[in-house]
């Protein structure tokens, strides 16, 4: 059909392509995406021949997630909360890359403690297998300490990063929290590099295994809608074929944002409140809302240079926890644009108070 599509959506249970190609196995394999045989992993698998997948936390939360409405039922809730097994936590050493089995839109649990004498840690994602972008977040129990990958060298693949962390950062002999959130289903990869001198002193290559350069919104622009995503597609409130909040919601003025500053405040329950930015040089931008006290949603937009209309860009949920993580990809079409970005508590039932930053 002439139609491309990002490897991220290739056997991710949706079909994207008219005759149903990227969905079958040996078109997968020949690009180089592997193969579960329980496509869901730990998520709900919707009734029927859908292949929808849907996370624990979409269970029973009055969204329409599967075609059948089957992830409302309560029934099918409590037989899911039963069987469910979280992930398995796994230790992160230093010298050592981290491998396992991911499925799109979950998050993995990890710890990792710099050993005593030494000085600085990287950890790499860029060897991550499959094609979709990942995102890579180190904390302590109480939040005080976050490190994004986003801070860090990005790679030579859209939408993977190289965390890095000094004694400025963390304390050598501590235990940290490190979560990976994956938007495609295959095979992760954390490669960890550390040095007893300096981050300076770690020789981590940037260059990924595949040759994926699509952007990281998880949209399928071509069909409208991909169900893989994981958002809810029966939202009356979309925007422009997205699940995206309706923009004639949002009342106030947008807030300016600036480039490392910190927008705190307050969000009322039901309430949309606008920020805004200017896109300017050729570097992706991140929104960091990891420091919000509520489960935030984060839905950008790109204003038209003549129309002025709001143009749907990209969304995020739960980038770090339950609060939202977003990065922004560069579109040359857009440079010296106003962006919009506006902040919603899921499910119009979340509000709190709120700290969103631009990292660029």
């Amino acid at each position: 059909t002439g139609k491309c599509i990002p490897k991220a959506w290739l056997c991710d249970g949706t079909n994207d392509c008219s005759d149903k190609s990227d969905e079958e196995q040996s078109v997968c394999l020949a690009n180089g995406v592997s193969i579960s045989t329980n496509a869901c992993g730990n998520q709900y698998s919707c009734k029927g021949s859908s292949g929808i997948c849907v996370v624990a936390d979409w269970m029973c939360d009055d969204y329409q997630d599967c075609p059948q409405n089957d992830d409302e039922e309560q029934a099918n809730c409590d037989a899911f909360e039963a069987s469910y097994v979280p992930p398995e936590t796994v230790t992160l050493t230093c010298g050592e890359t981290a491998t396992g089995d991911a499925y799109q839109y979950n998050e993995y649990p990890f710890t990792f403690t710099l050993p005593a004498g030494y000085a600085a840690v990287k950890m790499s994602t860029c060897l991550t297998d499959n094609q979709g972008p990942v995102y890579l977040y180190l904390r302590n129990d109480d939040y005080t300490v976050q490190v994004n990958g986003n801070y860090s060298e990005q790679c030579q693949c859209s939408g993977r990063y190289i965390l890095s962390a000094d004694t400025t950062d963390i304390v050598a002999g501590e235990e940290y929290t490190v979560s990976l959130y994956t938007e495609f289903t295959g095979t992760y990869a954390i490669k960890v590099d550390c040095d007893a001198s300096s981050l300076a002193a770690i020789t981590t290559s940037n260059v990924c295994t595949d040759s994926y350069t699509g952007g990281s919104s998880g949209y399928d622009y071509g069909s409208g809608y991909d169900y893989g995503s994981g958002y809810d597609p029966y939202d009356s409130n979309a925007y422009s074929g997205s699940s995206g909040y309706d923009t004639d919601s949002i009342s106030n003025t947008p807030i300016s944002l600036g480039c490392g500053v910190a927008e705190t405040g307050t969000l009322a329950v039901g309430e949309a409140l606008a920020f805004s930015w200017i896109q300017s040089g050729s570097v992706d931008v991140s929104l960091n809302g990891c420091a919000s006290d509520f489960d935030t949603v984060f839905t950008v937009y790109v204003l038209d240079s003549v129309t002025s209309e709001p143009i749907y860009t990209a969304e995020n949920d739960d980038g770090c926890g339950t609060q939202s993580y977003l990065t922004v990809t560069y579109d040359s079409a857009y440079s010296g644009s106003t962006y919009v970005l506006a902040l919603t508590g899921y499910g119009g039932s979340n509000g709190g108070s709120y700290s969103v930053t631009l990292e660029c």
